[in-house]
């Protein structure tokens, strides 16, 4: 398979990226709400 540098699209999303994709995909947010409760603000 080939690919032309039109198609290639590279992002440097550093470690702090990975740690909030992780924790989306695990839900951990609504997890959280779940638990503690939200903020009215």
């Amino acid at each position: 398979m080939s690919f032309s540098e039109s198609q290639i699209k590279v992002q440097d999303i550093d470690h702090l990226g990975i740690v909030a994709g992780i924790i989306d995909e695990m839900s951990l947010v609504d997890l959280f709400n779940q638990l503690l409760g939200t903020h009215p603000q």
